[in-house]
């Protein structure tokens, strides 16, 4: 039996394998250091973890926790979790983690994150 493949279908393919690829290879890291604290997140093929945590306790999240949720909101990538974050109103917010084989849920303070967390973007202009 022999296989013919169209142009069309050919085209198709190519066009979607960059794609495909992308989201499966999809890495990485933030490294934010700022008077003795030191936050560093890696995330790669929709896993966060969380590589250092110092002081600990500031942040909620420790060295080994890979990042499950925020709120209800699933964490696939850096972004995912700052913009969860960046969202959150001052206080706490329940973010689930995945510690020591065990997935619980920690709070976590929102004010150890605002220097993390990118600046809001300006509200629009009338």
């Amino acid at each position: 039996m022999r296989l013919h493949t169209t142009p069309l279908a050919l085209c198709l393919l190519l066009a979607s394998a960059p794609a495909l690829s992308a989201t499966h290879r999809e890495s990485a890291r933030l490294d934010w250091r700022e008077d003795g604290h030191h936050l560093a997140l890696d995330a790669e093929q929709g896993v966060v973890r969380v590589r250092n945590a110092t002081p600990t306790g500031h942040f909620g999240v420790r060295a080994g926790d890979r990042v499950l949720r925020v709120g209800t909101q699933p964490v696939r990538s850096v972004d995912d979790l700052t913009t969860a974050l960046g969202r959150s109103g001052p206080g706490t917010v329940p973010v689930t983690v995945q510690r020591d084989g065990r997935e619980q849920t920690v709070q976590v303070g929102t004010a150890a994150w605002r220097g993390v967390l990118p600046p809001p973007p300006p509200p629009p202009q009338r």
